[in-house]
């Protein structure tokens, strides 16, 4: 079903590239528009069989495949790797092995100081529908335990000293000191 919009609502946005901060034409010439579903998702209206409007597809692949040799290395290695292309790591966290940074939009991931990403999660930054995409940061607070196995949303923030339960769905924020899990997560209470 059709979201209804307001007359103050933003136009969607047009194939270009969301890593600039500015708009410029689209790459069909047309100018660049851009909307939100919140404070920080943008909408895009690009067709799931459009990526390559979004992002250069070989800046993706070499993206792709850089990530995909990351996730098998320690820490010491991958998180240089990763700062270099665009994501904000503070220093003493730990991404463990398998955990997937979108390789999309890698530059829209901050991690802050002391926090442990488990196993397998997936850090995404975007969502791909049949008829739009929807793009936004994933910030990660410091001292924040995100257990293996669970996804992110984009658009989400987990604040400082959070823990997220392994096998979660993060489809909110997350306040600072909070517990939570399940999909989609939900408080727990000090004695799960």
């Amino acid at each position: 079903m059709p979201r209804s919009r307001s007359s103050s609502e933003p136009t969607r946005t047009e194939g270009t590239d969301l890593s600039v901060p500015t708009l410029r034409p689209g790459m069909d010439g047309r100018e660049a528009k851009r909307s939100t579903v919140d404070d920080s998702v943008e909408v895009r209206d690009v067709p799931a069989a459009g990526w390559y409007q979004i992002r250069n597809p070989i800046r993706f692949g070499l993206t792709y495949y850089v990530f995909e040799l990351c996730k098998h290395l320690p820490p010491i290695v991958k998180n240089p790797v990763y700062r270099a292309f665009g994501v904000e790591i503070g220093t003493d966290s730990v991404l463990a092995p398998a955990v997937v940074v979108d390789p999309f939009f890698p530059e829209r991931i901050t991690i802050g100081e002391g926090s442990l990403i488990g196993w397998g999660t997936k850090l995404l930054t975007h969502e791909g529908y049949t008829d739009e995409w929807h793009v936004g940061p994933v910030e990660i607070g410091d001292d924040v335990t995100l257990g293996h196995g669970s996804s992110t949303r984009p658009g989400v923030t987990i604040g400082d000293g959070a823990t997220v339960a392994a096998h979660s769905f993060v489809n909110r924020d997350v306040a600072p000191g909070e517990r939570v899990g399940g999909v989609p997560i939900e408080p727990l209470s000090s004695d799960e």
